[in-house]
């Protein structure tokens, strides 16, 4: 069954409520045993389509459609009413399996929502045990204020700092509306985890996400939400890839062909350096998800650490294909990076769709991929605001030091490193243990010919965060690390920092030193030639 978003009927800013109601009628329906529920970020993509359902169907994969219409009629005396038309196709003879109208208060929206799944359960001949009837009828909450501002912030989408607050700001307001709300709960933990990966990290946004989590279990521990926000706050924020995974098992018991929950056992799994179970879960959720780009950019990063090219392309195109964000376009470009071809990856960003000039700040800022844009969007990077980096004026100043330093261009490059460093004392006052800052802020000292200083800073970020402890985020720190010493004349270091970064499936190849021009001063060195040679 695939649930498609329901048609919105109403005003056009009533769209967010269309599709948190078809957002919920979904999720109650994939809690039924028997029933194999098209996840959402697939079936979301259908919407508005002018595409016959058979064809949606076969794309799916599925057998029955469940379609509807919406209008949230508000009246002027301050009370307002839903309407609701759901309808059940069987896609093999196009019939309407079942349809039938609901015009309730908005209040009673809940109950609603409950009574189709029900019905579409009965309908598919699915057996109710009365715990089931009972999850079918319990209510995320019973504030409608709150379950309003829940969905407002479901409809923001983007992984960016600037798209994340904005749901955050949705999600407090749900919480503070309705204490005892654990949905929103979970995903407000799981989303400033996002932004303290994504953003400036502090001790006070750590806490948020641990206390979000806790809340949202203590409230619903039979709901995985809680515990997939504990999994990310064991991820990203106090490292402990053992306690992500306890967090995420948990919550895969509850609900087990969840493909969020899978994506972050996934990941997590790669924390550890077991890429090909990570693959396995990546590939899961992905086949759960067809339609997700995020699924796929997930499945394409794993093969491309591999370096499993050739299908790590497919599943790039396939992912390029479904509306990627910013981070997924840096994903397929990267495939190309790794395989040693600058001009494919400068193609993949120039036939994409997105903003180019946030496709130039991403690449600038994330993975440090300036030296992948073509001469005229660096030009335009330089002439960015800290507004265009989260107002963040360490990543602000420490992308316009490295193109300077590319272009040869020392006065300037000295004068941004320099604007970088202050930048990061005054990030490290806060976060004196964070693994990165201490890296960049090494790196920041390096630019400015301050080798001793620059690399201990280096080394005390990786000591912090090696990738022992975590394969994924313990290697970048790693390659940053190499960068460091390269800028120190320290080249026997570089290339063992090199050696260890090929060996840990990282997103490093042959083919990427060879153009980087980072590594520029390493060619022709023999030693730096051997490795290629080997690795090749």
């Amino acid at each position: 069954l695939a649930v498609l978003p329901f048609e919105n009927q109403g005003a056009a800013s009533d769209d967010y409520f269309a599709d948190g109601l078809t957002e919920e009628i979904r999720g109650k329906l994939t809690a039924l045993p028997g029933l194999q529920v098209t996840a959402s970020t697939s079936s979301g993509q259908y919407r508005k389509s002018t595409k016959s359902l058979r064809d949606i169907a076969a794309e799916l994969g599925v057998d029955y459609l469940l379609v509807g219409k919406v209008r949230w009629e508000k009246r002027a005396d301050g009370t307002s009413r839903v309407r609701v038309s759901p309808e059940l196709i069987l896609v093999s003879s196009g019939a309407s399996k079942w349809q039938e109208p609901f015009d309730a208060a908005i209040t009673d929206v809940f109950a609603v929502q409950s009574e189709i799944a029900g019905l579409v359960a009965a309908k598919l001949d699915v057996a109710l045990t009365d715990s089931v009837k009972t999850r079918l009828e319990a209510q995320p909450t019973k504030n409608v204020a709150a379950y309003d501002a829940y969905l407002r912030g479901r409809a923001i989408t983007g992984s960016e700092p600037a798209s994340l607050r904005a749901a955050l700001a949705a999600y407090e307001q749900a919480v503070a509306l309705d204490p005892t709300f654990a949905l929103a709960w979970g995903v407000l933990g799981a989303t400033n985890a996002s932004l303290y990966l994504s953003g400036v990290p502090s001790p006070e946004l750590g806490r948020t996400v641990r206390r979000a989590a806790d809340r949202a279990i203590a409230l619903d521990p039979a709901a995985p939400v809680g515990y997939i926000a504990l999994a990310q706050y064991f991820r990203i924020v106090d490292v402990q890839p053992d306690s992500a995974a306890a967090a995420i098992e948990t919550a895969l018991r509850l609900d087990p062909t969840s493909p969020r929950a899978l994506t972050v056992r996934s990941v997590s799994e790669g924390m550890k350096g077991q890429w090909d179970a990570a693959l396995t879960h990546a590939q899961a959720a992905a086949a759960l998800d067809p339609r997700s780009a995020g699924r796929w950019a997930s499945v394409a990063g794993l093969l491309t650490r591999l370096g499993r090219y050739g299908e790590a392309r497919a599943a790039g195109e396939r992912m390029i294909q479904l509306a990627p964000s910013l981070q997924q376009v840096q994903v397929r470009a990267t495939i190309e990076l790794m395989a040693g071809d600058l001009a494919a990856a400068r193609g993949v960003l120039k036939r994409s769709t997105l903003n180019p000039v946030a496709l130039a700040a991403y690449m600038s800022t994330y993975n440090d991929l300036y030296w992948v844009l073509p001469e005229a969007d660096q030009d335009v990077v330089l002439r960015l605001r800290p507004s265009s980096f989260d107002d963040d004026p360490a990543t602000w100043a420490t992308v316009l030091a490295q193109i300077y330093a590319l272009r040869n261009d020392a006065a300037r490059a000295r004068i941004y490193a320099d604007s970088a460093r202050m930048a990061y004392v005054d990030q490290l006052k806060a976060t004196p243990n964070d693994a990165q800052l201490h890296v960049l802020y090494g790196f920041s000292l390096a630019l400015l010919g301050r080798k001793g200083e620059a690399i201990a800073e280096g080394e005390r970020g990786v000591a912090l965060k090696p990738p022992s402890i975590d394969a994924v985020n313990g290697a970048y720190l790693t390659h940053q690390l190499v960068r460091i010493y390269l800028l120190a004349g320290e080249k026997e270091k570089a290339l063992d920092g090199i050696e260890s970064l090929l060996k840990l499936r990282y997103f490093l190849s042959p083919g990427y030193l060879r153009i980087d021009p980072g590594f520029a001063s390493l060619r022709g060195n023999p030693r730096f030639d051997r490795i290629i040679a080997a690795k090749s």
